[in-house]
């Protein structure tokens, strides 16, 4: 059921099919990204003051549906935890494919990581709104890859 609701996302978004033109990151979600990349390696770089920088006051993250993060100080604490799990994780930039229209950032990602040593991969597409050039919303629908059931993207880890 997730794949066909990530695969029926990225038709809409206009890119289903095997081949992806990789996009230079100059946009503020990409952006964004290229420092989460770099925060999540640095311990304490996850505060509400830095996440102030991308984000509005209230911006939320909805995940499948569901506001998972509401507010630059819940962005911290989300993923201060995440960081101190001693997981490995990485939103792999530039992405697959982004395009913005009328204030929103349309994206389709790479996200790879490894838990207790082993790798995991998910693609990722959804959309983000902007409002006076910070990120307001993330919405994502993510699918996990099982490698016994599915090729593994290119972009992600294997060991």
């Amino acid at each position: 059921m997730k794949m066909r609701v990530l695969l029926c996302a990225a038709a809409m978004l206009g890119l289903a099919g095997p081949a992806y033109a990789e996009k230079p990151a100059t946009d503020a979600v990409s952006k964004m990204f290229i420092w989460w990349n770099q925060a999540f390696k640095t311990p304490g770089a996850y505060t509400p003051e830095n996440f102030a920088k991308h984000f509005t006051p209230d911006a939320t993250l909805t995940l499948e549906g569901r506001t998972v993060i509401n507010g630059v100080e819940e962005w911290a604490k989300h993923f201060q935890k995440i960081q101190a799990s001693g997981a490995e994780v990485e939103i792999v930039v530039p992405f697959k494919e982004v395009f913005e229209k009328d204030g929103m950032i349309y994206n389709y990602h790479v996200i790879r990581s490894r838990r207790g040593g082993k790798p995991s991969c998910a693609l990722a597409a959804g959309h983000a709104v902007l409002r006076d050039g910070k990120i307001a919303s993330i919405t994502l629908v993510r699918h996990t890859i099982d490698p016994a059931k599915e090729p593994l993207d290119p972009q992600c880890w294997t060991n």
